[in-house]
């Protein structure tokens, strides 16, 4: 296909962070390679301090802030610098580059959260990236500069858990970021809206012992993401667009309907009990997470919905009624996939209408993954979790879908039938 400067393309993977999707960028002026997590449920440019070695970057300007994201379980802490970053398109004929942005560097994390990549780059809005200003700790432990690279290379300061520095964190000055994507649109480098053309929620694994670099070169393991003009790639979907309404800038919050499992009557999603400052509506669209996360009553209604196509499916089911925060499989021929009706997401549209979003089998269970000849379900509930749905890659599997932040007063998301390229 002829290159536009309408948009841009980039190829992605999804092997480095167990199902989730990394684009390559390239950081200072060594442009030192990080793969890089695409995340719509989070907002700031994060780079694992052992991926970036920031005393050889001719480029960097040092700041006085810090930040600490916590990810569920996961989470990270450490300074923010100022930098160039670079991506290289797909046809490597042109850099999509700031010379100047933030760019936070995580000294500690737990619980692995990047898994194999390297980092992530936030695809929400400036609510979530929050940085907190050091200066007067700083000037009041005579560190001088009084900035927080290169201080926080001192190895005393990488004993707090990620809790306790988050905590410490917020006694000082708070300010929101501009997120990397929003620095792309206000310096007209792009337009204000991306997409996703992805084939798979879950590793495709169908041999045992593959190297990350041979996962990667199977086409089921990659994608595309473009950015700019994404309608213009008319070689990645057919027909027209289904529009779903933002209703906040939080998240890409969304509200959910209903869920409804082949002809069974549709299960009406739950609302949540308050509104408040971090839940805003009953559903969110995050390309961070590699499954579908619903309330625990709408999860048993799901259940209980597939038992009533067929009794089996209950006892195929089993491992799922529970979760322990990893990708589970069941042996790939109990699952008879042909079996399995289409569930189906009612979700609020651009005009309140309900636009109607189907997930075939193969997309709610993800063959040869998370190894060989197992099948995994891509459905999961989260204890204690408020009453919203976290709308993860299954959703987006089976469409081209167009994060559009123009739309309305908070974008709206537009959903096509992906086509085979």
């Amino acid at each position: 296909m002829t290159h536009s400067n309408d948009y841009f393309s980039f190829p992605i993977t999804n092997v480095y962070a167990k199902g989730g999707y990394t684009l390559s960028i390239f950081i200072g002026s060594e442009a030192a390679s990080a793969n890089l997590i695409l995340d719509t449920g989070s907002s700031t440019l994060v780079v694992q301090a052992e991926d970036y070695d920031l005393a050889a970057d001719d480029h960097l300007t040092p700041t006085s802030l810090a930040q600490s994201v916590t990810y569920g379980i996961g989470g990270w802490y450490g300074p923010v610098v100022k930098t160039k970053v670079a991506l290289v398109t797909e046809d490597h004929l042109e850099n999509v580059k700031l010379e100047s942005t933030h760019v936070a560097v995580a000294e500690k994390t737990k619980n692995k959260n990047f898994a194999l990549a390297d980092g992530i780059i936030g695809l929400a809005y400036y609510e979530l990236n929050k940085a907190y200003d050091l200066t007067s700790y700083l000037e009041h432990h005579k560190v001088n500069p009084s900035v927080t690279y290169p201080w926080f290379a001192c190895e005393e300061n990488r004993d707090r858990s990620v809790t306790e520095f988050k905590s410490f964190l917020k006694q000082y000055p708070r300010q929101h970021l501009k997120p990397y994507f929003t620095q792309l649109t206000e310096h007209n480098v792009v337009a204000n809206q991306f997409a996703f053309y992805i084939h798979r929620s879950s590793i495709f694994q169908t041999e045992s012992q593959k190297t990350a670099e041979q996962l990667e070169q199977e086409p089921l393991n990659q994608g595309i993401f473009v950015m700019g003009m994404p309608r213009l790639r008319t070689d990645l979907y057919e027909g027209s667009f289904s529009v779903v309404k933002v209703l906040d800038d939080k998240y890409y919050n969304v509200h959910v309907e209903s869920l409804q499992v082949g002809d069974c009557e549709p299960r009406k999603a739950p609302l949540l009990k308050e509104i408040n400052q971090r839940y805003r509506s009953n559903g969110i669209v995050d390309t961070g997470a590699s499954a579908i996360v619903l309330p625990k009553c709408l999860f048993d209604q799901l259940l209980e919905d597939l038992a009533s196509v067929d009794p089996e499916f209950d006892k195929i089911l089993e491992p799922y009624k529970t979760f322990e925060y990893v990708e589970e499989g069941v042996p790939i021929d109990q699952v008879a996939i042909e079996k399995w009706p289409i569930i189906k997401f009612n979700l609020m549209g651009f005009n309140d209408e309900t636009v109607t979003l189907e997930l075939a089998p193969e997309h709610y269970w993800q063959l040869h993954a998370p190894e060989p000849n197992q099948a995994s379900f891509q459905f999961i509930f989260l204890e204690k979790w408020p009453n919203q749905c976290i709308l993860g890659l299954p959703l987006l599997v089976p469409h081209y879908t167009i994060f559009d932040r123009r739309e309305c007063q908070f974008g709206g998301l537009f959903f096509a039938r992906k086509s085979s390229v």
